[in-house]
């Protein structure tokens, strides 16, 4: 979706996903003008990792502000990883990653001022819907599952369970148990399909307590 028009600040909502990664990945940009949505990008990439798809992203994001006449940007992403390597705090070891960050350092320094900011997973979930539907639309065969995860406070931060497949792990924040819960699923699917078996499917059940007489 975009709307035509020009744009002396934006904000730059972007995320990048790749499935199995690497596997099929895709980009997610939703540029902002105020509280106003100017433009939404969710493009296929092809098989490449997270970490590659963050950068392009970054990128696309960046070259969609010129095309708008943006001379200010905002970045707010997720990736650690992104965020701390632009901060200088990280450096860029990956061979894949260099000539990215490069790329992404000519096009931020061509603006008068930008800024790029770490934000929690879930304010970002608009970006992350548009790479994840590219992905989507452009490799139809993928499969998806869902199982209920269960997030408690315990120890020095939340423990995740996933029960379906006897999952459990301890993360720092609520998030970080939620992603390595995420994860610790996807590799026991793994597991389950090179050993031949079928992963679990939950039942849904639905039940209906009747007020007792006189409550």
């Amino acid at each position: 979706m975009s709307r035509v028009g020009r744009h002396d600040s934006l904000v730059l909502y972007i995320d990048g996903a790749a499935r199995d990664n690497p596997g099929p990945a895709g980009i997610g940009v939703v540029a902002k003008a105020g509280r106003h949505v100017v433009s939404e990008i969710g493009e296929y990439i092809g098989r490449t990792t997270n970490n590659v798809a963050e950068y392009r992203a970054l990128i696309r994001a960046l070259e969609e502000a010129k095309a708008r006449g943006a001379t200010t940007v905002e970045i707010r992403s997720d990736s650690e990883l992104l965020v701390r390597q632009h901060r200088r705090e990280y450096k860029v070891k990956s061979p894949d990653l260099s000539p990215l960050y490069l790329e992404a350092n000519r096009l931020l320094t061509s603006f008068s001022r930008y800024t790029v900011t770490k934000i929690p997973r879930g304010e970002n979930a608009a970006a992350d819907a548009l790479a994840n539907r590219a992905i989507d639309a452009a490799a139809p065969e993928l499969t998806f599952l869902e199982f209920s995860a269960i997030v408690e406070p315990g120890g020095e931060g939340f423990f995740a369970r996933v029960p379906a497949l006897g999952v459990e792990v301890e993360g720092r924040t609520r998030s970080d148990a939620l992603d390595r819960a995420r994860a610790a699923a996807e590799q026991e699917v793994r597991l389950l399909r090179a050993a031949g078996r079928a992963p679990p499917k939950e039942e849904r059940l639905r039940i209906h307590l009747k007020p007792e007489d006189g409550e």
